[in-house]
C-alpha cells in the first residue's frame, strides 16, 4: 500500500483512525521541519472557523486537558513496536481555543514526537488510562459487567476492550466479533461501541452487534433507540437510526446498507443461546456452529452447503443433539468423528 502524508491522513490521525502503518508514517513526519505547516493548514480548514477572533481568554482547564491527552498519545506511540496492535484513543477537539493556545498545542505535539517524553508545568505525571481486554476462544461465551453496570454477553471468537473506569463524558468500548448489550441508562454519558470505522451509539438500551473482521457489520435492536454511524478521515455519515425490531447491515466493501426487521425475542434470545435462521445457507449456519462449539464442519457437496434453511436452534444442547435437529430440517446426512463433522 502506497501511503503519503496529506491533510486527509493528518485528520485521520487526529481522529484516532489510523492503522499501524499510517501511525508510523505520521510519527516519522512529525520529526520533520515542514510538519508544522501541514498541521497549520489542517487547523485553518477544519477548526479556525469555530474560534472567535476576539476570544482571547480561553479556557485554561480545557487547554490543560488537551495537552495532557496529547502527552498520553505521544508517550504511548513512542512505546509502540512493530508487533503492537492497539487502538489510539481519539483526542476530542475543543472549540474555544485562541491562536496562542493553538501554538502551544502544536509545540507540545511537535517537540514531544521528537523527544519522546514531555513534561508539563502543571503536572509531571501523564494521565494513565487502564484498559481491560476480554477475549473468548471458540466454544466459549461469557457475561461481562462493565464499570457502569452495563452487561455484555460476549460470543465465541469475540474480543472486547474498555477502560477500567468510565471517567470521561462518554462510555466507549471496542468490539471485534459479536455481543449482546444491556446498557445502563445514563443520558449524560452516551454509550459508544467502536467496530472499526462503524460506531453504535446509545443512551440506555439493549441490542446486538455482529462485527467480525472482513465481514459486514450488523446491528439489531431489542429495546430503546440506537444510532449507527460511519467515520472516515473526511466526514461522519449516518447509516441508520434503529428502533426495537429493526436491523441494519453495513458492507464496507461495497458501501451498501441493508435495513431489515427481526423479532425482538429472537434478538434478545441470542444471549441465552437461541439461534434463529431464516433462509440462511447451510454453509453459513455451519460456520456459526463451528464457532459456538469449537468444532470443524466440512461439506462433501456444494449443493448441500448452499441449501437455504429456516430453523430455530438452541446452543445449550450437545452438538450431536443439535446436528440431529439440523439434519432433519436440511434433509442431509452427516458423520461426527471427534471434533470434526462431515456433512454429505
Amino acid at each position: 500500500m502506497n501511503l503519503k502524508i496529506d491533510k486527509a491522513l493528518i485528520k485521520k490521525y487526529l481522529a484516532g483512525l489510523c492503522d499501524q502503518e499510517e501511525l508510523k508514517l505520521v510519527r516519522d513526519f512529525l520529526k520533520q521541519e515542514n510538519a508544522q505547516q501541514l498541521f497549520d493548514e489542517v487547523w485553518n480548514e477544519q477548526w479556525s472557523g469555530e474560534i472567535g477572533a476576539d476570544n482571547t481568554d480561553g479556557d485554561a482547564q480545557q487547554m490543560s486537558e488537551w495537552k495532557r491527552k496529547i502527552h498520553q498519545r505521544i508517550d504511548g506511540e513512542s512505546l509502540h513496536t512493530e508487533t503492537t496492535v492497539e487502538k489510539i484513543t481519539p483526542i476530542p477537539f475543543i472549540k474555544r481555543i485562541t491562536n496562542w493556545q493553538y501554538a502551544a498545542i502544536w509545540a507540545t505535539l511537535f517537540i514531544g514526537a521528537g523527544l519522546w517524553v514531555i513534561t508539563s508545568k502543571r503536572s509531571s505525571e501523564p494521565l494513565v488510562v487502564a484498559y481491560v481486554e476480554k477475549h473468548n476462544p471458540s466454544g466459549r461465551r461469557t457475561i461481562i459487567t462493565l464499570p457502569d453496570s452495563s452487561q455484555v454477553y460476549l460470543g465465541p471468537e469475540s474480543k472486547l476492550r474498555y477502560a477500567e473506569k468510565f471517567n470521561g463524558s462518554t462510555r466507549e468500548i471496542e468490539l471485534e466479533g459479536e455481543a449482546f448489550f444491556e446498557v445502563t441508562k445514563n443520558p449524560k454519558k452516551p454509550f459508544i461501541i467502536h467496530t472499526g470505522i462503524i460506531t453504535t451509539k446509545v443512551l440506555g438500551t439493549s441490542f446486538k452487534v455482529d462485527a467480525f473482521i472482513n465481514k459486514p457489520v450488523t446491528v439489531s435492536v431489542s429495546t430503546g433507540k440506537v444510532s449507527v454511524d460511519r467515520h472516515s478521515a473526511k466526514k461522519t455519515e449516518s447509516i441508520a437510526v434503529l428502533m426495537p425490531g429493526q436491523t441494519v447491515t453495513w458492507n464496507e466493501t461495497d458501501h451498501i446498507k441493508t435495513l431489515g426487521a427481526a423479532v425482538v425475542k429472537d434478538i434478545s434470545g441470542w444471549k441465552d443461546g437461541r439461534l434463529v435462521f431464516n433462509k440462511v445457507p447451510l454453509s453459513e449456519i455451519a460456520n456459526i456452529l463451528a464457532r459456538w462449539y469449537d468444532v470443524e464442519i466440512s461439506f462433501k457437496s456444494k449443493k448441500t452447503a448452499s441449501k437455504l434453511l429456516k430453523v430455530n436452534l438452541t446452543a445449550n444442547v450437545p452438538i450431536n443433539t443439535l446436528m440431529k435437529i439440523l439434519s432433519v430440517s436440511g434433509q442431509f446426512k452427516y458423520h461426527i468423528q471427534g471434533n470434526h463433522i462431515t456433512i454429505n
